[in-house]
């Protein structure tokens, strides 16, 4: 009986033997010059871009591991010369399952520094939704059939550039951790980020459920709650602070358009819901979004702003204030429809146009001796023009500012007599914008 279990142990022992000569000479050979070439042109050949590998290496126990470092894909023509994707290091492990024809089954994905620099040039075009499309067609045909255990992000960044909108910000320090990721299948997810901005800082955390559906090409997120914190000059040194939560944010590939719907807010105090919609179209990106406030504290506001209101001739001035806001931005322009807004017992309404220092606004009656400076006391008034030179000088201040306004006041108190249908009128320095 020895003799016959020998040549099998042996048999066994030299198939082990092979295999770990085999794994040797994998592992080494993976770690040369000519291995990173490859797989720089495997990579190239999926992306339809070119791609740079700097560092790769590859483990078997206890599952099939890839790591690479250094890698780059860069951009396609036209959006100049930094990569489109830039990653420090990433980790990949897969199931063995997956080796043997089994549907693609990643135990963990974690990617280390990495910077993702979406664009969009004046012409409307992106550099970004052919890489998606390409990878997307990666699956084949039929449903997707995935899973990836684990995912982690950390210190990432997205600078993001739309020439034809003119807009561009920078996000930093993004974190990101989802669990049992597989298509149409909800899963927890958390979030959090840094960004820097003329010398503003914002931090920000989220955490709710999200779901991908690639083969619709549409991404949700639902109960989603966030935190944050902004600060920089003019605002105070404690910063102010955020928190609220979003029913659903989705992203429609298809039609480029993503959405917010059931968001609501609390920004140094002031309570809103809110409401948002980008769409990415040959004009560029555009946003739209409704705001409506409760009523807050004006005072307390502007304290948390850093800009303080000056003390007014009735304590009880700007005690109350509340206003619903409708926005779009198209091709870098700012427009805000103002209605159902109320400052203290004024009724008012208007419009906005940052961009051109534009303001419309309509009340429908104000006491101005309410909000004159404490220790002013306006005289006596007898004439019609006297009256309405007072209320002139009351907004006076106005006419320092580089802003093109006209302000219609249906009826306005001034030293105890009142004026109707007043229209105040401030032109900029160099005339109205056209």
């Amino acid at each position: 009986m020895r003799l016959r279990k020998k040549p099998v142990a042996l048999t066994l022992a030299a198939i082990a033997a092979v295999l770990l000569l085999a794994l040797a000479i994998l592992w080494i050979g993976l770690r040369t010059d000519a291995a990173r070439r490859a797989t720089s042109d495997y990579l190239a050949d999926l992306t339809g871009l070119p791609v740079n590998v700097t560092g790769l290496s590859i483990g078997f126990l206890p599952t099939p591991a890839l790591e690479l470092a250094g890698l780059t894909i860069s951009q396609p023509p036209g959006f100049g010369a930094d990569p489109l994707l830039d990653i420090g290091s990433a980790n990949v492990r897969i199931s063995w399952r997956s080796l043997f024809g089994g549907d693609p089954a990643i135990r963990s994905i974690k990617i280390s520094d990495a910077i993702v620099r979406p664009a969009f040039i004046a012409d409307g075009s992106d550099n970004f939704s052919a890489l998606i499309e390409r990878l997307s067609a990666l699956g084949g045909e039929g449903g997707s059939r995935w899973s990836i255990g684990k995912f982690e992000l950390e210190r990432g960044a997205l600078e993001f550039y739309d020439a034809a909108a003119d807009l561009s910000f920078r996000l930093t320090a993004i974190g990101i951790a989802a669990d049992s990721i597989a298509p149409a299948t909800d899963f927890p997810v958390e979030l959090q980020l840094a960004g820097v901005s003329d010398g503003n800082t914002l931090h920000f955390s989220l955490r709710g459920r999200g779901r991908v559906e690639p083969d619709a090409s549409r991404y949700l997120a639902q109960d989603l709650t966030f935190k944050g914190w902004l600060g920089g000059d003019p605002l105070p040194l404690a910063g102010i602070e955020l928190e609220g939560g979003i029913g659903v944010a989705s992203f429609d590939g298809k039609s480029g358009r993503a959405e917010i719907k059931a968001g609501k807010m609390t920004l140094a105090g002031i309570r809103s819901e809110f409401e948002l919609q980008s769409t990415v179209g040959d004009r560029g990106t555009s946003l739209a979004f409704a705001l409506a406030t409760s009523p807050f504290s004006p005072r307390s506001a502007a304290i948390a702003f850093g800009s303080p209101l000056p003390a007014t001739a009735d304590p009880e001035a700007f005690k109350s204030m509340e206003f619903n806001a409708r926005g779009r931005l198209d091709q870098g322009a700012l427009q805000l429809e103002l209605s159902g807004g109320w400052l203290d017992d004024t009724q008012w309404s208007g419009s906005i146009v940052p961009e051109f220092r534009q303001i419309r606004l309509r009340a429908d009656r104000i006491d101005i001796d309410r909000y004159l400076p404490l220790g002013t006391t306006p005289p006596g008034l007898k004439s019609r023009g006297e009256k309405k030179a007072t209320l002139e000088e009351s907004v006076a201040a106005l006419g320092k500012l580089d802003i093109d306004a006209e302000i219609r006041i249906d009826e306005a108190r001034v030293a105890g007599a009142k004026l109707r249908d007043t229209v105040l009128k401030v032109e900029r320095g160099g005339g109205t914008p056209p």
